[in-house]
């Protein structure tokens, strides 16, 4: 590998896991995984997919978290759908890949309106892969639920991978289960009930020897299973949650590499950031613009800050200009990269 592409992924994560909202967690779950994973998580995470891709192969992304289910489980945020949307844009952009995106039946609608912000016409399954070998250019993604059930979800699981067999499958901000087969929020509530079951989508993958990536926060996602036992002691409610089930926040489901970052969009974020970078393309990392359309669209669709509480153009208590400002960073960093390479 090129050392200026390394150099240059160092700074992506460095800005990915910035404590701008000084949640006092960030630091902690980055060093952890870092000591795990020797190359920056987000190279590493962007070399996995790039191995993988082909055109017209199918990419599983799972995203949505029904945040207040004490309230209704209709109320989802925004840390998650922007995220998906921009990585699912870079993969398809870059390597002509079939982006197909998973969250609970009532989360479906909100986060076709955010994908669709990212440029895809959204289409179903059959009809999106159809779309990658198109001649007149149209580029669609497929919104799809997937149970809540989690026997269903071990059957859906096997179905979808057997009917589409994706190059990779990457979660972005997914609730992951503990040992005890419980979800929590970082708050240490129980959540499992209303949260689609992806972990079985994951480990189903992962036994056919499919690409698998964790994006999280928090330390309760998807994917931080591989730091499960640094959570349980450093974390707060990782080995102790308040809902009464002994096991705490720290998920069980081990992904093949994880990402860490500060805000789980900006993760996602970084992951495509790399993904410029290894193919010299900066066309694959999107812009300010299209950031700001996205959110917008997020807030349009009603998910709420996670934070704030707020229906806002903002993720994790952070504005639209600190997260359109991230985007100008690291597109700053990747047309360096391009420029001296």
């Amino acid at each position: 590998m090129e050392e200026n592409i390394e150099y240059a992924a160092e700074q992506v994560d460095k800005v990915i896991s910035l404590d701008v909202g000084l949640r006092g967690v960030i630091g902690k779950l980055y060093s952890f995984a870092r000591e795990k994973i020797s190359l920056p998580l987000c190279l590493n995470a962007a070399e996995l997919l790039k191995e993988r891709l082909e055109s017209g192969k199918v990419v599983f992304l799972a995203t949505g978290w029904p945040d207040r289910p004490h309230i209704t489980h209709k109320i989802a945020e925004s840390d998650g759908p922007p995220g998906a949307a921009v990585l699912a844009r870079g993969l398809h952009i870059g390597f002509n890949a079939v982006p197909f995106i998973f969250a609970e039946e009532q989360l479906v609608t909100g986060i076709s309106k955010v994908v669709q912000a990212a440029g895809f016409r959204i289409l179903n399954p059959e009809e999106a892969i159809k779309s990658a070998f198109s001649r007149a250019p149209i580029h669609a993604a497929a919104v799809l639920s997937f149970p809540t059930d989690k026997r269903e979800a071990e059957a859906k699981a096997r179905e979808l991978i057997d009917k589409y067999d994706p190059a990779a499958v990457v979660t972005i901000e997914r609730g992951g289960m503990n040992e005890k087969g419980e979800i929590h929020t970082s708050r240490g509530d129980n959540t499992t009930e209303v949260l689609a079951k992806i972990d079985y989508l994951v480990t189903e993958a992962s036994e056919r020897g499919i690409v698998t990536i964790g994006i999280g926060d928090g330390g309760n996602e998807i994917g931080m299973g591989l730091i499960k036992d640094e959570i349980r002691k450093n974390i707060p409610f990782g080995a102790e949650c308040r809902c009464g089930c002994g096991s705490g926040i720290a998920p069980e489901t081990v992904t093949d590499t994880l990402v860490a970052a500060a805000v789980s969009n900006w993760g996602a974020y970084g992951v495509t950031a790399c993904l410029s970078l290894l193919s010299k393309n900066i066309n694959i990392f999107h812009n300010e613009a299209i950031e700001e359309r996205i959110l917008r669209e997020s807030a349009n669709a009603s998910f709420i800050d996670g934070i704030t509480g707020y229906v806002d153009p903002s993720a994790d208590g952070l504005p639209l200009s600190v997260n359109t400002s991230v985007v100008r960073i690291l597109r700053e960093i990747v047309e360096k990269s391009i420029i001296k390479s």
